[in-house]
C-alpha cells in the first residue's frame, strides 16, 4: 500500500528508524522500491541485537545509498549479548564511520538487571566515535532526569509517546524527538507535536513494527501519511514541512 496525498505533493523523506533486518528477505526489495515511488530517499536500519549487526551489514553492501547503519544493543536484549558485544559494537563503529548507535536505552516493563550497564556503555561508545544516539526509553523516565549528563551531544528519543513533561525535559537538553504512527492515538498528539521545536522534530515507521493497520506490516511507504497529519497539526503547508523534517534528519545523523 501507497498513502495517496493528493494533489501535486512531492515529498523528499528519510525514514529514520527501521528495522529492515526484521522484514523477509524476499520483501526487502519491494519494501524499499514501494518507498521510493513515495519520496523516502534513506533509511537509518536500526538493530536491536548483535546478530542483526550481520544482517545490516549485507543490506548495506547491498543498497549502499539508500541504508545508514545503527548498530546497538535494545534494552530488551540487555541480557542476551555476546560476552564482547561491547568491543564487536566499537569494531563495527569503527569500520562503519558513519554509522549511528542504537536502538539502545532503557524500558521500565522489562528485568532491569544489566541494561544500565549496557546502556551505559553505548553511550560511553556515542562518545568516544562522536556518534549519534538512538534511545528506546519506556517508563524509566527516572534514571534520565538523573543523568542528562551522560548523553551525546546528538540524541533521539525514538518513537515518542509520552507524557508531555518529560518532553519538555528532552527539550530542554537539546534533544531530538521522532514520532511514529503511535502518538496519533495519545490523547495529548496536539501538544506533544507542538511543543518540540520545528528543527528537532524526526519521523519514523519503526516498521515492520508499530503498524497503524490492524493484520499487516508496518512499512516505510506509508510514512507520508504520518508526515501529512503532524504537517497539519502544525499548521505548515505539507511541502515546506517536509522539507524541514529532511533537513532535521541530515542534520541528525551528521557525523563529526
Amino acid at each position: 500500500m501507497v498513502y495517496d496525498l493528493g494533489g501535486n505533493v512531492e515529498l523528499n523523506i528519510i525514514d529514520t528508524h527501521v528495522h529492515l533486518q526484521d522484514f523477509t528477505s524476499e520483501n526487502v526489495k519491494d519494501v524499499i522500491i514501494s518507498s521510493h515511488g513515495v519520496g523516502i530517499e534513506k533509511f537509518i536500519c536500526v538493530s536491536a541485537k548483535s546478530e542483526d549487526w550481520s544482517k545490516i551489514e549485507k543490506l548495506i553492501h547491498k543498497y549502499p545509498k539508500k541504508i545508514l547503519p545503527a548498530f546497538g544493543i535494545h534494552p530488551w536484549y540487555a541480557k542476551d549479548g555476546k560476552k564482547n558485544w561491547s568491543g564487536e559494537l566499537e569494531n563495527m563503529l569503527k569500520k562503519y564511520p558513519e554509522a549511528l548507535v542504537g536502538e539502545t536505552g532503557l524500558d521500565g516493563y522489562k528485568d532491569p538487571d544489566g541494561q544500565i550497564e549496557v546502556f551505559e556503555r553505548q553511550l560511553f561508545l556515542a562518545h568516544k566515535y562522536n556518534r549519534p544516539i538512538i534511545i528506546h526509553c519506556v517508563k524509566s523516565q527516572n534514571w534520565f532526569e538523573n543523568n542528562w549528563r551522560l548523553l551525546p551531544e546528538k540524541f533521539v528519543f525514538h518513537s515518542y509517546n509520552g507524557k508531555k513533561e518529560f518532553l519538555k525535559e528532552i527539550t530542554a537538553h537539546n534533544g531530538y524527538v521522532s514520532f511514529s504512527f503511535s502518538v496519533l492515538q495519545n490523547k495529548e498528539l496536539a501538544e506533544l507535536v507542538n511543543l518540540v521545536p520545528i528543527h528537532k522534530i524526526l519521523l519514523e515507521t519503526d516498521s515492520p513494527y508499530q503498524s497503524f493497520e490492524k493484520n499487516r506490516d508496518n512499512e516505510p511507504a506509508l510514512l507520508p501519511f504520518l508526515v501529512k497529519e503532524i504537517a497539519k497539526i502544525r499548521g505548515m503547508p505539507l511541502n515546506e514541512f517536509s522539507r524541514q523534517i529532511y533537513n532535521n534528519s541530515l542534520e541528525f545523523i551528521k557525523v563529526g
